[in-house]
């Protein structure tokens, strides 16, 4: 071939850069702040609807709670770190419901955008979210 059209080996990404690391530099979680703090606020569940292009994550505060809770930074990296350890899953687990993290008194449901309105249902027919652990299986 050509010297002009001769393939450039590819170059990998420094070790340090890690998925976890990409996603927290992600631009579209600039919400999650201001999402988070509006579940510790309310007893409602916050949808996060297209925090990754097709996957939805719901906060919600877990029942029997109490204040203080960690300080925000703390539960933004575990929410991205649930995020992560979700997209690790076989996909059809988040089809099929999503996978619920806890951490500080929060709970994260990350689930595929396709099953939105299903999982709305779940959570808000009553106004209050029904027990996440019969719902759910446990993912950690």
């Amino acid at each position: 071939m050509p010297a002009s059209r001769k393939r450039v080996p590819f170059r990998a990404a420094p070790a340090a850069r890690c998925f976890l690391t990409a996603l927290q530099s992600f631009d579209n979680f600039s919400q999650l702040g201001a999402k988070i703090a509006r579940a510790r606020t309310q007893d409602r569940p916050v949808l996060y609807a297209g925090v990754l292009p097709g996957l939805d994550v719901l906060i919600c505060k877990i029942r029997g709670a109490q204040p203080p809770y960690p300080e925000e930074h703390v539960l933004r990296s575990a929410c991205i770190e649930s995020i992560a350890n979700a997209l690790e899953q076989p996909i059809a687990g988040l089809q099929a419901g999503g996978h619920w993290y806890e951490a500080g008194g929060l709970g994260f449901l990350i689930f595929s955008a396709q099953v939105r309105e299903r999982i709305m249902v779940e959570f808000s027919a009553s106004g209050q979210p029904r027990p996440v652990r019969d719902m759910f299986r446990q993912s950690r």
